[in-house]
């Protein structure tokens, strides 16, 4: 149930940034809006039901003051609705809209040894190539994969890793036995 309300404000916000034409600036506020709402202490008053939601409000106006009014008016509405502690869910369902919105795909690309920077941008350009889509690469080192690379993208895994070489021989010739 708490997935399905954080998706609804997310939309309706989400709406609000397109029809504003700020969606970027609204996510990228939103962002740091929650980033700021984690901080232990700011957390520990945000999500406090035993604090009058007009000192919430009050508060959460003090420690944003330099993010943009409708990012404030819609954490005001988080916390008019008693909505605090589903402020991280909504943050990732208004992030899955973005990009969807700009046609971005998360990559992880998992190796034995950090890849160089040009590595990383060839892979990129053809990853956008062939999925048509933008992509961020976020590259992740695991020395038990032995070598060659693993692509996580979104459910699906392009295992081309040594490690997955060697089982499925390994796998191959026990059958054949």
């Amino acid at each position: 149930m708490a997935q399905i309300i954080a998706k609804r404000y997310a939309y309706a916000f989400f709406d609000v940034a397109k029809q504003q034409n700020k969606v970027k600036e609204y996510y990228e506020e939103l962002n740091k809006a929650i980033e700021i709402l984690q901080v232990d202490k700011v957390k520990r008053i945000f999500k406090n039901k035993s604090i009058d939601k007009t000192k919430k409000i009050e508060f959460v106006e003090q420690i944003l003051k330099d993010t943009d009014k409708e990012v404030i008016n819609f954490i005001k509405i988080i916390i008019s609705k008693h909505r605090e502690d589903l402020i991280e869910d909504i943050g990732k369902e208004f992030k899955k809209l973005y990009k969807e919105y700009f046609n971005i795909t998360d990559v992880k690309v998992v190796s034995a040894y950090p890849l160089k920077e040009e590595v990383l941008q060839k892979l990129q350009e053809k990853l956008e190539k062939k999925l048509e889509k933008h992509i961020n690469i976020e590259p992740i080192v695991d020395k038990r994969i032995l070598g060659g690379l693993k692509l996580i993208i979104g459910n699906t895994i392009i295992d081309g890793s040594v490690k997955a070489r060697l089982t499925a021989l390994l796998k191959n010739m026990q059958q054949a036995v």
